[in-house]
């Protein structure tokens, strides 16, 4: 197993702006990458503030007690629990199987974060993954594409409801199903029993989909110290009901803010990452076991969809009696975290590193700095199977994770291909037209019915020449099928769907290949920071 780096491509943008630190992408953070001293400064600002660090210690201590790996987790709890303690943190929706596997590298980027921040600055630093839990677009998470004659295809777990993922139970016949699918559709490695039986034993310990998630996350990460939060979770609402109170009496200010720092960033030049009404409120509540979005004019808070309206008075009186209805949306929650944990750094994905740089009003309103926002790893694994072969046809790994895979292949088959099938058969084509053009002049000036018979037979004469044209192709590619078949696999790994691999592909395919022992290799390896795109060779 090997790490390299490299330059995907040529970067333009926000997030090369901001990578490289130029003052224009910079200006929409507190902390600048460019800027040696942020991580002392970022610790200097969250010392001077105040955190339920012990009522936070005593949330993961009570949902890591029934999991995996107790030990690593009450190290870490007990190391929350110190009065100079910070957190480094990313999150993401519960997807099946964690989702692609961009989930794990973001996992990945925050654990070796964490370490190396703890070793520089001497504190505890402690890492924390932050579940979505209250996410209700479960089309987002409810499938993972798996592999069928060639092609990759979605998987879908049909058994949702516009609930939030934390609150729906597993239909375990169902999900034992689509499992069963899953797993039948890999290729056969001596891994891939026993991480059929992992999967099914996670499944019957778990009631919902984010318990599911847990588990998964849980199994790979735990022996690494990583903590684990449903946003979702009661306990964490009842930690965050003052907050949210903040939010309802400064709400028209919240929207103000958010819309300024939209407009900021689009003047800039760097597009609109987050579109929404003024009149958005920034928060979801749950009417009837579904997740409703509040918005707030005329003085008054609207559940959309519904007649249902509240003064801010009587949405307080609600908070405080259910407080486990509220959640954030994408421009609150960010301030949701800043407040309730110790953030010293966010791991953010290449989209969310965008919609962050919209809040700087937000946060400023309420007195907050945001936390330095730091780019996760991307990476890209390369089998065995393709690296030698990329090797010993010399090809560059390049082109394939851009998608160029069939262009690729394409010119080497007219490179390669001994008969001049397009040349001749464009001639063909072009003499027959010529040929037969006074047969039509002669039907036209005969008859009508004979006019219209001369344009079907040079028709049924193209026609012909098409099948001619297919069955010489097929000839041609039948005849350097291994090769083509390589290129296929190459972009099929490499490039699944024209995308990157991380968004396609979820961990169970990686972990088919290298299993739990070489997943513990993966996790030991010194990975950079340095926004460079990572190649892992297997």
């Amino acid at each position: 197993m090997e790490v390299i780096e490299i330059d995907v491509s040529n970067r333009q943008g926000f997030l090369n702006d901001y990578i490289n630190g130029h003052h224009q992408a910079a200006q929409f953070f507190d902390y600048s990458l460019s800027d040696k001293g942020m991580y002392e400064n970022r610790l200097d600002d969250l010392l001077s503030r105040s955190f339920q660090r012990a009522e936070l210690a005593d949330y993961f201590s009570s949902i890591h007690e029934p999991l995996l790996f107790t030990t690593e987790a009450k190290m870490q709890i007990e190391k929350l629990r110190q009065p100079n303690s910070v957190v480094v943190v990313g999150g993401q929706q519960a997807g099946l199987l964690t989702g692609p596997l961009y989930t794990v590298y973001k996992a990945i980027s925050i654990i070796h974060l964490a370490k190396q921040k703890e070793n520089e600055l001497g504190i505890p630093v402690v890492p924390i993954f932050w579940i979505a839990g209250e996410d209700h677009d479960l089309d987002e998470i409810r499938y993972v594409y798996i592999e069928k004659n060639n092609r990759w295809k979605k998987h879908l777990y049909n058994d949702t409801s516009s609930n939030s993922a934390s609150n729906i139970p597993l239909n375990k016949v169902e999900m034992e199903k689509w499992l069963t699918t899953v797993f039948e559709s890999l290729p056969e490695t001596i891994h891939t029993k026993s991480l059929s039986e992992k999967a099914i034993e996670f499944l019957n310990k778990a009631e919902t989909i984010t318990d599911f998630f847990k588990h998964f996350m849980n199994w790979l990460f735990g022996k690494e110290g990583l903590l684990l939060l449903d946003a979702h979770d009661p306990t964490i609402r009842e930690l965050e009901q003052k907050y949210f109170q903040r939010m309802i009496e400064q709400v028209e200010k919240l929207q103000l803010c958010q819309q300024k720092g939209a407009k900021e960033f689009a003047s800039a030049g760097y597009g609109e990452p987050i579109i929404t009404e003024a009149e958005n409120a920034h928060l979801f509540i749950e009417v009837e076991g579904e997740r409703k979005r509040l918005d707030f004019q005329d003085n008054s808070f609207v559940i959309r969809g519904t007649d249902l309206t509240y003064s801010k008075l009587e949405l307080s009186t609600l908070l405080k009696d259910s407080p486990e209805k509220f959640s954030n949306n994408v421009v609150t929650r960010p301030l949701m975290q800043e407040w309730l944990l110790p953030v010293l750094s966010f791991i953010s994905g290449p989209g969310e590193v965008l919609y962050w740089a919209t809040l700087k009003p937000v946060f400023e309103h309420f007195e907050l700095k945001m936390p330095i926002v730091t780019p996760r790893i991307q990476l890209t694994f390369v089998p065995t199977t393709v690296s030698k072969w990329l090797k010993e046809t010399n090809y560059d790994i390049l082109p394939f994770l851009e998608g160029k895979s069939d262009t690729l292949r394409e010119e080497w088959l007219s490179e390669v291909t001994e008969y001049p099938v397009q040349e001749v058969l464009d001639k063909v084509r072009s003499d027959i037209i010529e040929h037969h053009l006074p047969l039509r002049e002669l039907a036209e000036q005969m008859d009508p019915t004979l006019e219209r018979l001369s344009k079907k037979n040079l028709a049924i004469l193209t026609e012909q020449i098409d099948f001619m044209e297919r069955k010489m192709q097929s000839f041609v590619r039948q005849s350097h099928e291994l090769t083509l078949s390589k290129f296929n696999e190459t972009g099929r790994v490499l490039a699944p769907l024209n995308r990157p691999q991380e968004r396609v592909f979820h961990p169970i395919l990686l972990l088919n290949i290298i299993g739990e022992e070489g997943f513990d290799r993966l996790l030991s390896l010194e990975l950079s920071h340095n926004q460079k795109h990572k190649l892992l060779y297997l």
